[in-house]
């Protein structure tokens, strides 16, 4: 677990430096998958194609791109020559529409490294995957086994991949 954190910290002052480098915000993709495997080959499947949908939604507005690799998972930043609230509604379009859009994380951030979240836009939080109320506070009360959540992101994964 401390790798994951130590992994996360890392990323966000890569972001933090793209934004102070560049001036633009920084879009940062990744699979929110569960349990602390992170990296299994389902996680990087769904990664993939994550990474390829944000690179041609946003090939045009894109200046700078990169792939990380850690205990966290995969996950790509890209600056974008784009308003924040613009690059906001091309992620919640591809976490709403795409059949694996519910395991993508794809954040937002600009200024100090704030990060522009679906309330800040007035949008409702995410829902469970197993149950549809708030994941936040359905992963806090323990709703569902790490193994039943583990294994309904697998089947999502396998069942767009296959």
């Amino acid at each position: 677990m401390d790798n994951i954190l130590i992994d996360r910290e890392k990323r966000y002052n890569e972001i933090l430096s793209l934004i102070d480098k560049y001036r633009y915000p920084v879009i940062c993709g990744k699979i929110n998958y569960p349990g602390i495997d992170k990296n299994t080959i389902e996680a990087k499947k769904a990664f993939q194609v994550l990474k390829q949908l944000l690179l041609e939604k946003l090939y045009k507005d894109i200046i700078y791109s990169k792939t990380l690799f850690g205990a966290d998972g995969s996950s790509i930043l890209a600056v974008a020559n784009m308003e924040p609230l613009e690059s906001k509604k091309v992620a919640i379009a591809l976490e709403t529409s795409h059949p694996l859009g519910r395991i993508f994380d794809i954040d937002i951030y600009e200024g100090e490294g704030e990060s522009l979240g679906r309330e800040k836009i007035g949008m409702e939080p995410r829902k469970c995957l197993l149950c549809g109320e708030n994941a936040r506070i359905c992963m806090r009360a323990g709703n569902h086994s790490l193994q039943e959540v583990i294994d309904s992101v697998n089947h999502l994964i396998n069942d767009y991949i296959l």
